[in-house]
């Protein structure tokens, strides 16, 4: 995908949108560090999802977002199940932050941001939760 520059502009939420953004990146990810809260670090983006009205970008990384925390609940599940998965799991935890990192630097600068591997989930979860909204 050809990088996408946003003009800096506000979103519905009253804040600025890279705000906003980096509050979706990093606020699911600090929820995701609280062990008896862990599942729930999709929730941070996905209410900013529903909140959203205005920004294409905000809603655009709050999908990819809510996508990416998915992945780890579903990983997490097969972690429990399959215990031999752990060092996957870690060396996962490390690609999952970097592409936070990422995510968040692009979008910082209002760039959009496709993420590797989590984009056909993303083009799916807000083809189901846009048509909701």
């Amino acid at each position: 995908m050809p990088l996408i520059k946003h003009t800096p502009h506000k979103s519905s939420l009253g804040l600025q949108a890279n705000v906003v953004i980096l509050i979706i990146w990093f606020g699911g990810f600090v929820i995701s560090l609280i062990e008896p809260i862990a599942m729930f670090a999709f929730a941070v983006p996905f209410v900013i999802l529903f909140l959203e009205k205005d920004s294409n970008l905000v809603r655009s990384h709050a999908i990819q977002a809510v996508s990416l925390y998915i992945i780890n609940i579903i990983l997490s599940i097969l972690m429990t199940v399959i215990p031999v998965l752990v060092f996957l799991f870690f060396i996962l935890a490390i690609v999952e932050l970097a592409l936070i990192v990422v995510a968040a630097f692009k979008g910082w600068y209002y760039h959009e941001y496709e993420l590797p591997l989590i984009q056909p989930l993303a083009k799916w979860v807000s083809s189901v939760f846009l048509r909701v909204l």
